[in-house]
């Protein structure tokens, strides 16, 4: 079987994707990388082939065009400055025209300046000379459906946040059902402009996919009827990684990871980004510094004001694989994505998070609190004595330790991804359009667009 998996060249959605392709190709299965060529370095360094479509993401910035010292701190802003939250929950906010409005915004902002004409034109070139079987796809990148559905192949969707698009659509529907005259779906206007000129049309499974698989537990995954997903265990995966000297040796104080993540990073967040208005990152490092720990953060210089004071207690780096590091730490602080998630849970680490609003990520961790395995900040509250607070209760109250071993325990029984491969071959014998190949060719040889890293 042939499986072309494809990406935004965001290292944190790629990273995720990794251990299916990985367990697809340990199963004796073809398997190809598709990205942006900025990402096309790391997606070699992962052993898989891996081809460069369109060119290079310039990623948006959370909140492109305002200022981030006047932005209000109580949850009310909205990410990439569009106007609309497609994370957006309450009720009396989520209008006809608001859903309608924020679907049309974030097409042209995810979908189109993420991965647009360029990818689609190339991962298609690629696609029809190859024939994959199926199309592994990353949730925020819809080449990936359309170019299944022009090729005949099967294709599953791959989660790396909350399940927002199909929760958003669906809703769209439900509101414009009640309407006399329904304003057009501009999903399906979107995406079907993208089909229409290969004689294909858009339908349910452009938004849904044939399955869809979550690395996420179940419980953080709010019930949405008529979409397939698959649990699949989350597997750290952050690259090639040299275990250091000192982190081979049990830390004399409890240690504390503090990551903000390498998506925000990607997007440009420093400064006051993705902690809130009461706080600078500096301030937010010397309140963790204060307690008796050992901190390793992950921040990098364009992330800290030039001058910063680091404390003794403080290992500070550019980058650092949080697989290695995870394992040895009594709790960690986070921003609330996927990869530090999952991660902490897969370790048993109780969490701290200060969750950005980037796709919904509070939520997600107001879940993990009332299961008793970590504590959130929201941002209106975050201060430095309420995070050394919080932090302290963190490292001292054993039930938040006990309640991560749980949800640990939890984890290692979901199906692994080499565990989830005959589900996905099933898709593929069910959902491929038969159709002759060109050939046995391998990826790269047809030229510059088919080269295989």
């Amino acid at each position: 079987m042939r499986v072309l998996c494809t990406t935004i060249a965001v290292t944190s959605h790629f990273f995720n994707m990794v251990p299916t392709a990985w367990a697809l190709r340990a199963a004796g299965h073809d398997v190809v990388f598709a990205s942006q060529p900025n990402l096309l370095a790391t997606m070699r360094r992962s052993g898989l082939p891996a081809i460069p479509v369109g060119e290079p993401l310039d990623l948006p910035r959370p909140r492109d065009g305002m200022d981030a010292e006047a932005m209000p701190d109580d949850g009310t802003t909205t990410p990439y400055g569009l106007g609309y939250d497609i994370a957006e929950t309450r009720p009396e906010v989520l209008t006809l025209d608001y859903v309608r409005g924020a679907l049309a915004a974030y097409s042209s902002v995810i979908c189109e300046r993420m991965a647009g004409e360029a990818v689609l034109d190339d991962l298609l070139d690629f696609a029809r000379r190859w024939r994959p079987d199926l199309v592994i796809w990353d949730a925020h990148t819809f080449t990936g459906p359309v170019v299944a559905k022009v090729c005949g192949a099967a294709h599953v969707r791959i989660l790396n946040a909350p399940d927002h698009w199909p929760r958003m659509w669906r809703l769209f529907h439900e509101l414009a059902a009640r309407e006399e005259s329904p304003p057009a779906d501009p999903l399906a206007d979107y995406l079907g402009g993208k089909l229409a000129p290969h004689g294909h049309a858009f339908d349910a499974e452009m938004v849904d996919a044939h399955a869809t698989l979550d690395p996420r537990p179940e419980w953080m995954r709010p019930p949405l009827p008529g979409v397939d997903y698959r649990s699949v265990r989350f597997i750290p995966y952050t690259g090639p990684a040299t275990r250091p000297v000192w982190l081979r040796r049990p830390p004399r104080r409890p240690r504390v990871c503090l990551t903000l993540g390498e998506a925000l990073r990607s997007v440009g967040a420093k400064g006051r980004e993705g902690v809130g208005k009461r706080i600078t990152l500096p301030e937010l490092l010397e309140a963790i510094a204060s307690l008796d720990v050992e901190v390793v953060a992950t921040l990098s210089a364009d992330q800290l004001p030039p001058g910063t004071r680091v404390p003794d207690n403080v290992r500070l780096f550019d980058y650092f694989p949080l697989d290695e590091l995870l394992p040895t730490c009594s709790a960690v602080v986070h921003h609330g994505g996927t990869g530090v998630l999952g991660g902490a849970l897969v370790h048993g680490v109780p969490q701290l998070a200060v969750p950005g609003n980037t796709w919904g990520e509070a939520d997600e961790m107001r879940r993990l609190a009332e299961r008793g395995a970590g504590l959130v900040l929201e941002a209106g509250e975050l201060t430095a004595e309420a995070l050394t607070r919080q932090l302290s209760r963190l490292l001292t109250e054993p039930g938040f330790a006990e309640s991560a071993g749980r949800l640990r325990k939890e984890m290692a029984a979901t199906p692994s991804p080499h565990e989830i491969v005959p589900q996905l071959q099933e898709l593929a014998a069910r959902h491929t359009t038969p159709r002759r190949r060109p050939g046995d060719r391998r990826p790269g040889r047809s030229g510059r667009k088919g080269r295989a890293g």
